[in-house]
């Protein structure tokens, strides 16, 4: 939905996001260690309701946030 303006699920173009919004409330970051968080936006299709959520470029771009994640969260194997 990001990229394609478009919902996966039913294919309709009503995308609604909180990006570049200032954020409030718990749906706005997610720890990934004691002191350190990744925020993201939300992309929201307002016709079947599916969601998507994109960790912000400029926390994707923070090196010490990404050695972070690599240190405390697991690896999805991929099965390759």
């Amino acid at each position: 939905m990001k990229f394609s303006n478009k919902c996966p699920k039913c294919e309709s173009n009503d995308i609604y996001t909180d990006e570049g919004i200032t954020k409030q409330g718990v749906r706005t970051a997610i720890g990934i260690s004691s002191w350190t968080r990744l925020y993201f936006d939300m992309y929201i299709c307002s016709n079947c309701g599916f969601t998507e959520e994109y960790v912000r470029e400029e926390d994707l771009q923070d090196s010490k946030k990404m050695e972070k994640l690599k240190e405390n969260w697991k690896k999805k194997n991929t099965g390759l």
